[in-house]
């Protein structure tokens, strides 16, 4: 087949591939891309707030949560935190940047929501009273504590006043 025939062939079947959706050369690029996400564990969901009860607190719930400057205030007679009011109860607060977990059904935590070892949010366990961040699996002990890396420091953690079930948190 001479140059000239081989280019009519493949335009033609450029052109019924683009016809037919998309092309092969884009196909393949989006599947690989695809491909190699899943392979390295690399998940395209997002989450906001993850806690022991995975209810979010509602962005308008002004009882629940008040945030001035540095200063967090919960109120946890809010129903969107009770999770917070019992031993082991626990949430990620996205908008505030904070992990709040209820240690012993009295002592509450309060730490930031950003790992030390890569800076990843919002991707948080909490599991036999240790944080596991499931971006690279460092895990921490409840008070903030590092058990094991790839994370090389403690998650910092901020003060907490308690006045029966309205929290301060100064970060």
């Amino acid at each position: 087949m001479d140059a000239a025939k081989t280019r009519n062939v493949v335009n033609r079947t450029d052109a019924a591939e683009t016809q037919n959706g998309m092309a092969r050369k884009e196909f393949l690029r989006t599947a690989g891309s695809v491909a190699l996400f899943a392979f390295l564990g690399i998940s395209l969901k997002s989450c906001n707030v993850t806690s022991s009860n995975d209810d979010e607190p509602p962005e308008n719930d002004d009882e629940a949560i008040t945030i001035e400057g540095n200063i967090v205030r919960l109120n946890l007679d809010a129903v969107s935190l009770a999770g917070l009011r019992q031993a082991g109860g626990w949430m990620v607060i996205a908008r505030a940047s904070l992990i709040v977990v209820n240690i012993d059904g009295d002592l509450i935590r309060a730490f930031t929501d950003v790992c030390p070892h890569a800076g990843c949010r919002d991707s948080w366990r909490y599991e036999s009273s240790r944080f596991v961040c499931t971006c690279h699996n460092s895990v921490f002990e409840n008070d903030g504590s590092l058990v094991s890396g790839p994370a090389q420091s403690n998650l910092p953690e901020f003060e907490v006043q308690r006045e029966g079930n309205l929290l301060t948190i100064i970060k």
